[in-house]
């Protein structure tokens, strides 16, 4: 399987002057799957995150085709790094986050005129549905779960038929606007899934705790009607 998502990705390299790193790169899957697939919008590769951006533009051709699997601790997926994603879907689905594979729908990133992370849209947008349609066809995923607006429409308009769950995207930013307006208490009593992951995956919450219970709430809330099966 990895070999044929080298292959796609090797097929629509671009010469851009506006994509930071000229090649997509395929999805994390870890040797023991579990058949969900995890997306998320697409790498920050600003100016603040220079380090990250030089490691890449350094590597190969097919070390960067295969950069999720070449960081120690981190993937290079800011809402599954940070426990934001891996948090909320223990109590969601009761998903093993060692078991999940994890990519973003968008497959380049690009910078604004100031340097900062500029959203993706248009012929990126484009070209990465192209390759998560024929991604899809290999991989056979037994579910989607999409975080963010983007990823969900990427992921629609492959035309895949198989089952997808659409979060929103924990951005730190919009959540913050509104997490805070809950008491954490109050909704660890109204979700008893998501006060026992607290309980035992604080780890994961060290950091803006009151978000990532929050969005995990998020997550319960939408997923109630889903029954996930290993």
């Amino acid at each position: 399987m990895k070999n044929a998502l080298i292959e796609i990705c090797n097929r629509y390299r671009q010469n851009s002057k506006t994509a930071i790193v000229n090649e997509p790169y395929i999805p994390f899957i870890p040797e023991k799957w579990n058949g969900v697939l995890v997306l998320a919008e697409s790498q920050n590769l600003s100016k603040t995150n220079n380090e990250y951006v030089n490691r890449l533009l350094s590597m190969s051709v097919l070390d960067r085709i295969q950069r999720l699997y070449q960081e120690p601790r981190t993937l290079g997926i800011q809402p599954w790094d940070d426990g934001s994603l891996k948090f909320a879907l223990k109590p969601a689905l009761g998903l093993n986050s060692g078991e999940t594979a994890v990519c973003n729908s968008v497959l380049w990133s690009q910078q604004n005129k100031n340097g900062a992370n500029k959203n993706p849209s248009g012929q990126i947008n484009q070209q990465s549905t192209i390759i998560w349609t024929e991604f899809l066809e290999i991989i056979k995923p037994k579910l989607i779960i999409t975080a963010g607006k983007i990823a969900q429409t990427i992921i629609l308009e492959t035309k895949w038929k198989g089952k997808q769950l659409n979060l929103r995207l924990p951005s730190k930013m919009a959540l913050s606007r509104i997490s805070n307006m809950f008491d954490e208490q109050d909704l660890l009593n109204k979700y008893p899934d998501v006060k026992d992951a607290v309980t035992n995956y604080s780890g994961w919450i060290k950091t803006f705790r009151q978000n990532k219970i929050f969005y995990a709430c998020h997550a319960v809330s939408i997923n109630k009607n889903y029954k996930y099966e290993n």
